[in-house]
């Protein structure tokens, strides 16, 4: 299965930032929008894994659960990666929480590399994707739209099962590690 470990944000800040993204599409071309049921926090994309590969990784990553508490994070503004000027990836920036998002992710590394699966090269970064763009290209200041500063509650780390169709990816979560135990 093609798989990625992720954190889900709530229906109610899906439709939120569904509506920002249409809203968005209207003035931003090139991009390839993200749909409504898609929008979470990705921690780490794993690739083709096999059900063994993927119990191991939750026993690899289980302490997580123990160690962390549900709390709550925040989205900002709209920004992409790798900057501005050059975006290939339009996103929701997150604030409160953001710090405790990359605790988390830093912890899974760790845990993750006691089963040999490849360390990130890149900073990571915790981020809402809302489209990708087909060629990289300037975001403009009349493209974006402003974001109210919304809060949701982070409860688990999920792993997804991601099946690619012709109608996009469907995302389905395959197991959870609950935060507070």
């Amino acid at each position: 299965m093609r798989a990625f470990l992720a954190i889900e944000i709530p229906d109610d800040l899906k439709k939120y930032l569904y509506d920002v993204i249409t809203r968005m599409a209207a003035r931003a071309k090139g991009i390839r929008w993200v749909r409504q049921e898609q929008l979470h926090v990705t921690l780490k994309f794993l690739g083709q894994i096999d059900q063994e590969t993927a119990l191991r990784i939750r026993q690899s990553i289980s302490f997580i659960g123990a160690d962390y508490k549900p709390f709550t994070a925040s989205i900002k503004g709209i920004g992409a990666f790798p900057n501005r000027r050059r975006a290939r990836v339009v996103m929701a920036d997150l604030e409160e929480g953001a710090a405790t998002i990359k605790e988390i992710f830093d912890d899974m590394e760790i845990g993750l590399s006691t089963l040999d699966i490849e360390s990130e090269a890149r900073e990571f970064t915790p981020h809402i994707t809302l489209g990708r763009a087909k060629i990289p290209g300037p975001l403009l200041d009349r493209d974006i739209e402003p974001l109210e500063r919304r809060q949701f509650p982070v409860e688990r780390v999920v792993l997804f099962e991601s099946t690619l169709k012709k109608e996009g990816a469907v995302y389905t979560p395959q197991w959870d590690i609950k935060l507070g135990g």
